[in-house]
């Protein structure tokens, strides 16, 4: 336990066994993996899963790990998709900045929600949008409205198999697109 003057500012709980407890404000990001978080009710009251959360695991990527759903890893980066990374790469490539899978939080008309575009894209100044389609998702527009009423009017729809095979191309063609938008 580390005081200062009077109040608690850190408590070493490693080994400790929290089932049930109930943490109104907790840092977990540096918890070992010997403390039991199993039924913990930690600040939002959303119960923990059984597997601990360690702060490698932690990211601020919309992608939840899901048996159900394969993820691919790149560059300590989460994807859903082999396309999704091949345009990783590609914009990697032409030194972007980007953020793949990131959840935005907008207003939208039934009030603020969450949404996750697959890439968000800063180039020359410009916000934009990069989604990969495919076959089995139709285009969002409602989505695509609320992005452009908060400034990202740039939002291109390309095919997941374009995408993996000329990666480079697409990213090309879409900076371009930023570059005159």
């Amino acid at each position: 336990m580390t005081l200062h003057r009077t109040q608690v500012i850190g408590v070493n709980l490693s080994g400790a066994n929290l089932s049930g407890a109930k943490l109104s404000f907790a840092n977990l990001s540096e918890s070992d993996s010997s403390t039991d978080l199993h039924g913990a009710i930690i600040s939002d009251y959303n119960t923990v899963s059984d597997e601990i959360i360690k702060a490698e695991d932690a990211h601020n990527q919309g992608i939840l790990s899901s048996i159900k759903e394969r993820i691919y890893h790149w560059n300590d980066l989460r994807f859903h998709c082999e396309e999704q990374v091949k345009i990783a790469e590609a914009l990697d490539r032409t030194n972007t900045l980007f953020f793949p899978n990131s959840k935005a939080r907008l207003t939208t008309p039934a009030g603020r929600q969450n949404q996750e575009p697959d890439f968000l894209i800063f180039h020359q100044g410009k916000w934009g949008i990069l989604v990969i389609s495919h076959p089995d998702t139709a285009k969002d527009e409602t989505r695509d409205r609320l992005f452009a009423s908060h400034g990202i009017s740039i939002i291109h729809y390309c095919d997941a198999n374009r995408c993996c095979e000329d990666a480079d191309r697409v990213v090309q063609e879409f900076l371009d697109i930023l570059s005159q938008g």
